[in-house]
């Protein structure tokens, strides 16, 4: 004997689900855009990486992650691009910690004076971008505490920075004195003034038209942002030291990260991290050595100092590490102890 059972499907029913079937289908395929946000131009090498970024996404998500980019400071200027991502203005951010000097003391130590440097040879010798990069991302869990509100995605650091001079040359401390020096925070400020220099603040944007005008003499800079900002008409000499580190953090507001789906938040990390800092930090040494030859086809002379003209260098700024480090007051014994890390995975070279 079958059973035959018989359900009475009336036009409530109906409509309860369908708007059930519905409501699942849209919520399924709902496109989350994530607005990200930085101050360097379009041809700057991060923007491209940022793109090529949010494509990857879009594709890997089926169209569910949308990243929408603001390059240019449109979102907001230099020192605030942090803070954009961390108040949630922006759902991600690349920014420069020089822009905030003080307010990332044990990442700063990236910054001081030859700390990406270990001796070759008897010789000093920085580590390219690529290395320095994977060092500073895998120790970027140190660092979270004072990137309160937002989860790291991965860090930059470029040991390649040097003196970028209008009308001068620059093979010894002394051809400094005096001169009007732009800095990219407080630690190459110190440096400059060490040298003899005059440190100067200045975002990015504005050094070629206070080059052209005379209001600035040089700069602590780096080959791939003398590019960026088409620098070249400006310059005479670029003496290369690798004397200090830029470091750039890639970073997500953290409540709109954990506010994703799984399945999201796992593709976002799977796409960031360590290996990201490798590659990125490859696209950077690519660009670096591109920037060079930028300079030298525009007639701006490449100064590499002898073994005796880069110590002079380093023995008036190399002592500045310990002095900057006890500066940082209360946070002292938490900035000695990441120094200490980052010295040790210098020491060792990149995982």
């Amino acid at each position: 004997m079958s059973l035959i059972l018989n359900y009475k499907i009336t036009p409530c029913l109906l409509g309860v689900a369908l708007l059930t079937l519905t409501g699942f289908q849209d919520g399924f395929a709902q496109t989350i855009e994530l607005k990200v946000s930085h101050y360097v131009p379009p041809a700057h090498t991060i923007h491209r990486e940022l793109t090529r970024w949010a494509e990857d996404l879009g594709q890997k998500s089926g169209g569910r992650l949308k990243l929408t980019l603001f390059p240019s400071s449109q979102m907001g200027p230099l020192p605030r691009q942090f803070d954009l991502a961390r108040t949630g203005v922006a759902d991600i951010a690349f920014f420069i910690h020089g822009a905030l000097p003080g307010r990332f003391p044990a990442t700063e130590v990236s910054h001081l004076p030859y700390a990406f440097n270990r001796k070759v040879n008897g010789e000093s010798q920085a580590l390219n971008i690529t290395d320095a990069s994977v060092i500073l991302t895998s120790l970027s869990p140190l660092l979270e505490k004072e990137h309160e509100g937002t989860r790291i995605l991965y860090m930059l650091a470029s040991p390649t920075i040097g003196l970028y001079m209008h009308k001068n040359t620059a093979r010894s401390p002394k051809d400094l004195n005096g001169l009007r020096l732009r800095h990219n925070g407080y630690i190459t400020s110190a440096m400059v003034s060490a040298w003899g220099g005059s440190p100067v603040a200045m975002p990015p944007s504005e050094l070629a038209d206070a080059l052209d005008k005379g209001t600035l003499d040089g700069m602590m800079f780096n080959f791939e942002a003398a590019q960026a900002f088409q620098l070249a008409k400006s310059l005479k000499s670029v003496t290369v030291l690798n004397a200090s580190a830029a470091s750039f953090a890639v970073v997500m507001n953290k409540a709109k990260y954990d506010s994703l789906p799984e399945d999201l938040r796992r593709l976002i990390d799977e796409t960031t991290g360590v290996e990201a800092a490798r590659r990125v930090g490859a696209m950077f040494d690519e660009a670096e050595a591109t920037g060079r030859k930028y300079l030298e086809s525009n007639g701006v002379e490449i100064i590499v100092p002898t073994k005796a003209e880069a110590e002079a260098f380093e023995a008036l700024a190399g002592p500045l590490a310990d002095t900057l480090v006890n500066s940082t007051g209360e946070k002292a014994a938490t900035v000695r102890e990441f120094q200490a890390q980052l010295k040790a995975r210098v020491a060792k070279g990149a995982p």
